[in-house]
């Protein structure tokens, strides 16, 4: 996503954006109700949003803080795995190296899990691990034949993470990924 600066909070707001209207350009929220859901206060969420609107991702459609996502928003949004995580088809494939469609899993739930790890509230030893295993997904994408099986150890050690904290998104698409019922 080089074609855009955004800091976690602009990523994360963009990315709650997207889901809360399901990544259509036709659907519009009050920007402080999105800021809230992430944890902002009403001054941080419209200044997140007066940063959007000036990288050309969102509109604002009332005078009242509705706004909207743009094309280039709900592009910038997929580019960061909005719309991905949940997929059923977004399986980790069982052979050894990780194939097109095991790797756009695999990076759209690595993209959506750095995105919400701020709202888990962790201490500083489960936060470590979580981080630890994400740099340690990247470092195997970033091969030209990533590893499914240390893929799996690392999203195995997330889940374990995610189940202690009681995580609910995040938990239900680690589990997809793997494969697991939840």
């Amino acid at each position: 996503m080089a074609r855009y600066s955004l800091n976690p909070d602009e990523t994360r707001f963009l990315m709650e954006l997207f889901e809360k209207i399901e990544g259509m350009t036709a659907g519009s929220t009050s920007m402080y109700e999105i800021g809230s859901s992430i944890g902002l206060e009403r001054e941080d969420a419209r200044q997140i949003a007066e940063n959007l609107m000036s990288e050309g991702l969102i509109e604002i459609r009332t005078l009242s803080g509705g706004i909207a996502m743009t094309e280039d928003g709900i592009e910038a949004a997929r580019e960061l795995g909005a719309g991905k995580g949940g997929d059923t088809r977004s399986r980790l494939p069982d052979g050894p190296v990780l194939d097109g469609p095991g790797r756009e899993a695999v990076e759209a739930l690595s993209a959506f899990l750095k995105v919400h790890t701020g709202e888990l509230q962790l201490a500083f030893d489960p936060l470590a691990e979580l981080m630890a295993d994400l740099r340690t997904i990247d470092a195997q994408l970033a091969s030209p034949r990533p590893k499914t099986a240390v893929i799996r150890a690392c999203f195995e050690s997330i889940r374990g993470v995610l189940e202690a904290t009681r995580a609910g998104e995040e938990l239900a698409r680690v589990n997809q990924l793997l494969g697991n019922k939840s």
